[in-house]
């Protein structure tokens, strides 16, 4: 039976069959191959390296997989699977390469991952990647000997590394601050200021730490004598209503979002949670310093003619009509004067920051290099901009009571890989040839 083209019924089952028979087998055939990816790029690994793989198959699943290392026609088991059934379609592996257990040498070689699913035709992909072996560990030397400090303060430590590294200095209580290099040679020497905690004591941890670019890590401790043990002041800080309300109107004025709260509600905010927002973007600011030294003279300048209010370290309550309105830690020294007295630049360098920030008001932040910088704060002008370059003693603004400022006064600090430290020992022309320059000069030429 024929219809009205002429074609007969099997006639066009025989072209759907043709038709459809292709599809159909390259459907069930399937040709798409496995996909491999690494969760981070790879060119080097040293006596440990952590790497994740993650296999992925939409269509019938992962079969199996194998991860070798191919040294001189060598080859090396890193790593493989075989997977019992489908139905596995994205595997991720955590690898852990430990060349010397695998008796890998040093030297060039080829990361291979091998994947396969499970379709008839059994897919696969692979995945080669040129790699360095690198498993010496780099040897630290610490130069400085003796490391005398004081609660709160700076110290300074000095160690040369046998090769190149890509992370540099020194830990100390809980935070990792940055050493840069002096004198290269066989070894490169590095020098490191680091903040010394308020609360330091014997099991404070001091240590210089190093990595390279293979995750190779090294480290020596330093060892340290405490000089005093010190006791930081407590004080209460009593303010009125007037006082409390102009604050308050003052900061709902520059920023709206403060707007709608009692005003002791705006105090409390402003002392506590504003004043940690500003401390963290301070820490941010000089967490980038120039890696040469800036500064010059045997000690910094301490605003002259002027009186101290208050001290570095000194724990102040807020209080209100009885109410505790906050408690915070005093990070500078207070510095009185007349009006508007004309502030110099404790030391040479580069100003990195010259606007308003917050509790601070119009603040100058001078970067010295090499991680230590000075913060001027409450000034009632400014006279440098950022990236302006000054030297030691030139003015750079006024006294002034912008910001949480309750008076006329400079709000002087020293901040040392984007930690406080006492600026105490940085006026001290005695402490500096003593635990600076005495120190600088071990530093080969």
């Amino acid at each position: 039976m024929t219809n009205k083209s002429g074609l007969s019924a099997v006639s066009i089952l025989l072209l759907i069959l043709i038709i459809a028979i292709p599809g159909l087998i390259y459907y069930l055939l399937e040709w798409e191959k496995p996909l491999v990816a690494l969760d981070a790029d790879l060119t080097i690994i040293g006596q440990k390296k952590e790497v994740a793989v993650t296999f992925t198959d939409a269509r019938s699943g992962i079969r199996d997989f194998k991860v070798t290392i191919v040294q001189n026609q060598s080859e090396f088991g890193v790593a493989s699977m075989d997977f019992p059934g489908k139905g596995t379609f994205e595997k991720t592996v955590n690898l852990q390469i430990e060349p010397k257990k695998l008796g890998i040498k040093d030297g060039q070689a080829v990361l291979k991952i091998e994947v396969r699913d499970f379709s008839p035709l059994k897919n696969s992909a692979s995945l080669e990647l040129p790699v360095v072996i690198d498993t010496v560990v780099p040897r630290v030397s610490l130069l400085t000997r003796a490391h005398n400090v004081n609660p709160g303060g700076t110290c300074l430590a000095l160690y040369s590394v046998n090769k190149k590294v890509e992370k540099s200095g020194v830990e100390c209580g809980g935070r990792f601050f940055q050493g840069y290099p002096a004198s290269e040679g066989a070894a490169t020497v590095y020098i490191c200021y680091f903040a010394v905690p308020r609360d330091v004591n014997r099991s404070t941890l001091m240590a210089v730490s190093v990595e390279d670019a293979a995750g190779n890590r090294a480290g020596v401790s330093i060892p340290f004598y405490i000089r005093t043990a010190h006791k930081f002041r407590d004080d209460t800080v009593s303010v009125g209503p007037e006082f409390v309300k102009g604050k308050a109107a003052q900061f709902e004025q520059a920023d709206s979002r403060l707007g709608g709260r009692l005003p002791e509600e705006t105090f409390r905010h402003l002392n506590t949670t504003l004043r940690e927002e500003n401390n963290a973007k301070i820490s941010s600011i000089c967490s980038v310093s120039d890696s040469k030294q800036l500064w010059d003279g045997s000690s910094y300048i301490r605003m002259p003619n002027t009186a101290t209010m208050a001290l570095f370290g000194d724990r102040r309550t807020y209080r209100y009509q009885g109410m505790d309105m906050g408690t915070s830690v005093h990070l500078g020294i207070d510095l009185a004067s007349t009006r508007a007295d004309f502030v110099p630049a404790a030391n040479s360098g580069i100003v990195v920051y010259a606007d308003d920030l917050g509790i601070y008001g119009n603040t100058v932040i001078i970067d010295h290099g090499q991680g230590i910088f000075t913060l001027y704060a409450h000034l009632s002008s400014m006279t440098v901009s950022a990236g302006q370059q000054v030297m030691r003693g030139v003015v750079i603004g006024n006294t002034g009571n912008t910001g949480f400022a309750g008076g006329d006064h400079l709000h002087f600090s020293v901040i040392v890989g984007g930690e406080f430290v006492n600026p105490i020992e940085w006026w001290d022309a005695h402490w500096i040839r003593d635990n600076v320059t005495s120190k600088l000069e071990l530093i080969p030429m």
